[in-house]
């Protein structure tokens, strides 16, 4: 007899069919490092507008940083626990 799912364990089987990444548990520690990520490239980037301002390297310069952030993010998110 075929197994019964619930509705939960169906979303999660299409996030897999659709090459999804599946929701993880952030602790409050991750949360609050991604947070101090965040605010650190924020007050980065701001810093860059002002010096580089009329700038040709300005559009490069942000590109790079917030590629950096979301890189240091998703280390933080590749240590947290898959629902």
């Amino acid at each position: 007899m075929a197994e019964i799912k619930s509705s939960y364990e169906k979303a999660l089987e299409k996030l897999d069919r659709l090459g999804i990444e599946q929701p993880r548990n952030l602790t409050a520690e991750q949360k609050e490092k991604i947070a101090r990520i965040r605010e650190e490239y924020d007050a980065k980037i701001a810093e860059r507008k002002i010096l580089l301002q009329g700038t040709e390297e300005l559009p490069r310069e942000i590109a790079f940083l917030e590629r950096e952030r979301e890189r240091k993010i998703r280390e933080v998110y590749d240590t947290a626990d898959i629902q």
